[in-house]
């Protein structure tokens, strides 16, 4: 039984090993310590920080009463603090230290780098560990803490920076006093994973010894309490062990002292801090697309970094961003691991990533992603990609390389297959990394700039699916104007180019009748936008409002609506004024059947009444458009991405139709035309290699299907 117990102990040590990778690039220590010395911004998880510590004690109070041997029932008296790297973990602890007329005093001890800030402050010498076994690391750890403690206690500072645990010694841990004030202390471990990659010769990690000292302060739990900080999810059990298997029995005698651990706690709202909506509103399109301003929205790390008193430069920024994302610290853009491309492609493409997938932990610990929440259960985490511009610009680098395009898109349909991925959303992805894809190549550098509409939609121009002279259909007036390149272009096509062709063409656009100047259309509007994010439902019923078009292009954002949206799948903010908005809405279709002919049909709803806006906008949203002078009888340009189809192909649908309103007024028959450019096929020859667009064929006609013997056991399904 002690044998099982053991192999069960080994077996989580292993776990916890395999989910630790190198904690990834470090910046320089005075940019870290100038970034951490900055002033203080309160957020809401200050006290809510401290109110879930209040909780957790009393839950594990409850427990050990319930409990009759020491770590039974009541485990050990800490809880984990868990977030991605950037997030201010270590500096809510400084906070909550400095305030003198907080109710608690504060130990802190980290395991980070002597390179890190702060840094490290304990030592376990490595010169013992191929004799040092668990119980006497345990021990060491036991009378190290009472030590810190008792030192806390009475006022007393410690002798050296640095707390050297010492091992082998038979000096017994002070007697714990009892407190006679109303102050608590919690004691801060900081950077705890540091300790799941050492091992003890017995075989059991470090981190797993530190608990164990933990429970040996139970008695004390009523005024001193523990909080392990850590990137990395494992430290609070995240992944499924083998006691929670329902086959597991463990004999009467087996004790586990982390068998139920606390809640943890998911520190987020400090991302409120520089992504104040009003605040980013205030400024304009100019002042927002600045890379000192752009890259400051996100987690507080980037700010900090950009406005210390030893500040980063920003393309210093974007580069060390890069290699966070990526967790490397090369310059390599060549993306070979399944982690860091996933994690590229969640970053502009907002991936929608299972809570149980093998890659979470990953992504939070090592790639940047964003912890919403755990399960009581350990067995899943939400993890997103918020928008953060420097990530999503640090990205576009990756997506420049056409091998790492083919690599990505046969990473789409692996995490597809054994889902990673939500498979739902085939389609949309496949629209969303064509757009990215187009934007990123109308944009050309590094630099983030404001693209024409009509310079953007081009991007999607194909050998046989000239889209040149369907743009035009954007402008509601019929205007054309002669364009002697595009005349010269349609020339080549035909094999009819002649030396003295551009001559002749440029005598014809001289001898051309006088016409008045185009209108401003919204073919002449900019788009700018580096990554997509996700709106998510609400209450209120106002979602896509003028205001959610002027903040998201300030951020280089594209929207993926919310679900149950009708019409369309996306909106892509396109600026028409100064600071005036209206969308490029987008939708997609899978369907093999599908062709120009029926789509361009005034009969057919997809190209039709459904992208208009009397149709996918509710009344309160229309409302927040007038309200801002725009004409919402002018109607905003429409994509139709037809990726079911293989036949290559381009129309824009513009005949006549009727006016569909969302309510019942079946009196408002009106006639107007609106353009929606249709395109077929997924031949972006001028996008991706053909390589690549084969694989993206490969993706979208992907479908799991298992072995013979497999479907022939299953009815219905896939038997009989």
């Amino acid at each position: 039984q002690r044998w099982f117990a053991d192999k069960v102990d080994a077996f989580r040590d292993i776990k916890e090993k395999s989910v630790l990778a190198d904690p990834g690039p470090k910046i320089d220590q005075s940019h870290a310590k100038s970034a951490f010395g900055l002033d203080y911004t309160g957020h809401a998880d200050d006290g809510a920080f401290l109110n879930h510590l209040e909780k957790q004690r009393a839950i594990f109070l409850e427990r050990k009463e319930k409990g009759t041997k020491p770590g039974e029932g009541g485990n050990a008296p800490f809880f984990a603090v868990i977030q991605s790297s950037g997030y201010g973990k270590s500096r809510l602890i400084s906070q909550i230290s400095a305030c003198r007329d907080q109710q608690y005093d504060v130990i802190y001890w980290t395991f980070a780098s002597k390179q890190a800030y702060p840094p490290k402050n304990v030592e376990i010498s490595e010169l013992q560990f191929n004799s040092l076994r668990r119980e006497a690391l345990e021990k060491a750890l036991h009378r190290e803490i009472s030590v810190a403690v008792g030192n806390a206690q009475s006022g007393r500072q410690a002798d050296s920076e640095t707390i050297f645990i010492q091992l082998g010694t038979n000096t017994k841990p002070p007697q714990m006093q009892q407190r006679t004030d109303q102050k608590r202390i919690i004691f801060v471990v900081d950077e705890a994973s540091e300790l799941l990659g050492k091992f003890t010769s017995d075989g059991v990690s470090f981190y797993r010894a530190l608990r164990t000292a933990f429970t040996k302060f139970e008695t004390e739990a009523s005024w001193l309490f523990f909080v392990v900080m850590s990137t990395f999810s494992s430290i609070t059990y995240l992944s499924p062990e083998l006691a929670m298997d329902p086959s597991f029995k463990p004999y009467s005698g087996y004790d586990d002292v982390n068998q139920n651990p606390l809640n943890p706690f998911i520190l987020g709202s400090s991302f409120r801090v520089n992504n104040d909506r009003h605040a980013i509103l205030t400024k304009t399109v100019e002042e927002c697309h600045d890379p000192q301003c752009l890259y400051s929205m996100g987690r507080p790390l980037w700010k900090a970094l950009l406005t210390g008193t030893t500040p980063m430069l920003p393309h210093k920024l974007l580069s060390y961003g890069r290699k966070k994302l990526r967790n490397s610290l090369d310059n390599d853009i060549k993306l070979t691991k399944k982690e860091e491309i996933l994690a590229v492609l969640s970053v502009r493409l907002c991936l929608s990533i299972s809570p149980t997938s093998w890659y979470v932990p990953s992504l939070v610990a090592c790639h940047m992603g964003t912890a919403l929440s755990i399960s009581e259960d350990r067995m899943s985490m939400v993890v997103t990609y918020p928008s953060e511009p420097v990530l999503a610009v640090g990205a576009k680098m990756f997506m420049k390389n056409q091998e790492n395009i083919g690599r990505m898109i046969s990473a789409l349909q692996e995490f597809l297959s054994y889902g990673a991925v939500d498979k739902g959303y085939k389609g949309e992805l496949i629209v969303r990394l064509l757009m990215t894809l187009a934007m990123d190549k109308a944009m050309g550098s590094e630099e983030v700039k404001e693209v024409q509409l009509k310079d953007y939609l081009v991007q999607f121009d194909r050998d046989d699916a000239d889209l040149g002279e369907l743009i035009n259909g954007l402008n509601n007036n019929g205007y054309k104007q002669f364009d002697v390149e595009e005349e010269l272009k349609k020339l080549k096509r035909l094999n009819l180019d002649w030396p003295d062709s551009r001559a002749i063409l440029e005598d014809k656009k001289r001898n051309l009748p006088a016409q008045a100047p185009p209108p401003l259309t919204y073919a002449d509007g900019s788009v700018c936008f580096t990554h997509f994010v996700y709106l998510s439902k609400s209450t209120q019923g106002e979602l896509i409002t003028h205001d959610l078009l002027r903040y998201a292009y300030r951020r280089s954002a594209a929207i993926v609506v919310e679900e149950g949206r009708r019409g369309i799948d996306k909106v892509i903010p396109l600026r028409v004024e100064e600071d005036k908005f209206v969308g490029l809405v987008v939708q997609h279709k899978n369907r093999a059947s599908d062709t120009l002919q029926s789509l361009t049909r005034a009969d057919n709803p997809a190209t039709h009444h459904k992208v208009n806006v009397e149709y996918f906008l509710t009344e309160a949203e229309k409302e927040t458009f007038r309200s801002a002078g725009v004409d919402l009888e002018r109607n905003w340009p429409a994509i139709l991405f037809a990726v079911g189809v293989d036949k290559v192909g381009a129309e824009v649908a513009t005949q006549l139709e009727q006016k569909r309103f969302r309510h019942n007024n079946l009196s408002n028959t009106d006639r107007f035309d609106f353009p929606c450019i249709i395109l077929t096929g997924l031949d972006y020859s001028k996008l991706m290699t053909a390589d690549a667009a084969a694989r993206l064929k490969d993706l979208r006609d992907f479908e799991f299907v298992p072995s013979l013997q497999k479907r022939e056991d299953i009815p219905i399904t896939y038997g009989s």
